[in-house]
């Protein structure tokens, strides 16, 4: 192969890899990327808890919720909420009562699961942090 054609091959080969990195860049999220059945876990300063989200594709979800801190167990605790996504995969959540809480989470693997982090104001007296992830189930 002469050295023209090979630096052509070359460019041709790192322009195609380029192309595709920057279109996975390119994010192309809605509510309908959660769609369906979720296991979620997730911790905190002396908390834990699982659950079953089921989210309707259309910005609202069904919650069935376990939790523990120390010496408390609780659940199952049902509730409904509504989710928003943005289209770089961005949720903002409310979660109704009895928890009455927000989140912000990060959908990943094209929908498959998502990274959820609590955001509910709190005093710092009274304030944990909670973390967790959920996977479709």
């Amino acid at each position: 192969m002469s050295h023209r054609k090979l630096v052509l091959w070359l460019t041709l080969v790192v322009l195609s890899f380029a192309i595709g990195v920057h279109a996975e860049d390119r994010a192309n999220c809605s509510n309908a990327t959660l769609h369906g059945s979720y296991g979620f876990r997730a911790t905190g300063e002396l908390f834990a808890a699982v659950a079953r989200f089921t989210f309707d594709g259309k910005g609202g979800f069904t919650a069935t919720f376990f939790g523990r801190t120390p010496g408390n167990p609780f659940g199952p605790v049902q509730f409904t909420g509504t989710y928003s996504v943005s289209q770089d995969c961005i949720v903002t959540d409310s979660w109704g009562p009895p928890l009455n809480s927000t989140h912000v989470s990060v959908i990943v693997d094209g929908g498959k699961g998502y990274f959820i982090l609590n955001s509910t104001p709190s005093s710092a007296d009274g304030d944990t942090v909670n973390s967790g992830e959920a996977r479709r189930q």
